[in-house]
């Protein structure tokens, strides 16, 4: 009886096992290399940049409710990033400010609420992905006087979310000192008087 205990002891240890192996894993994270595109650096001429047009992306980025587990964060860089600015912005913009055939809008930078990045953000827009959906958006800073293609360059980092990574460490390390418990009683038989 007591071998086969043993042998069933196996199995929350192993579980236990994996998912310690998964929270530290996750620690370091999975990263996604780069990505990059080519979008056109919005001119921005003979007006306030509060009064330049807006491009926006043609389509959602629609993110799934199971990332509530995960902490996804965005990186974006922009090349020409002294002409042009990106931003994010929840896709809801999109009725409002709908893009026409070139991705141009008819709204202005002061029309939106940016979720991340923006005109007034200097450097590279890092962005935490919540259940949802979003657009992102681009315009030309004050000045910037050609219409180009900008390369926007984007990195992505993976993660368990720090919640469901405690958690998970909680059940591991429970699940393991139950299999050590049952391969090795801590308590023998009482004897008997």
């Amino acid at each position: 009886m007591t071998l086969m205990v043993r042998i069933l002891s196996i199995l929350p240890f192993a579980t236990g096992s994996i998912c310690i192996f998964i929270v530290i894993f996750s620690m370091f994270g999975f990263a996604s290399g780069s990505l990059t595109d080519e979008i056109p650096a919005l001119p921005c001429v003979g007006t306030p940049q509060e009064e330049c047009v807006t491009g926006m992306s043609e389509d959602d980025v629609n993110i799934p409710a199971s990332f509530f587990l995960l902490n996804v964060n965005l990186e974006i860089s922009l090349e020409l990033e002294d002409d042009a600015w990106i931003g994010i912005v929840d896709a809801s913009y999109a009725e409002t400010c709908p893009p026409d055939d070139t991705g141009l809008t008819n709204c202005t930078a002061g029309d939106y609420k940016f979720l991340a990045g923006g005109p007034e953000h200097r450097g590279d827009v890092q962005h935490r992905l919540d259940p949802g959906s979003i657009r992102f958006v681009s315009g030309g800073n004050e000045g910037a006087a050609t219409l180009e293609d900008n390369t926007v360059t984007t990195e992505w980092s993976v993660h368990l979310a720090t919640w469901f990574s405690a958690l998970l460490a909680l059940a591991g390390i429970g699940l393991c000192a139950s299999g050590l418990h049952m391969a090795f009683p801590m308590f023998g038989k009482q004897k008997k008087d």
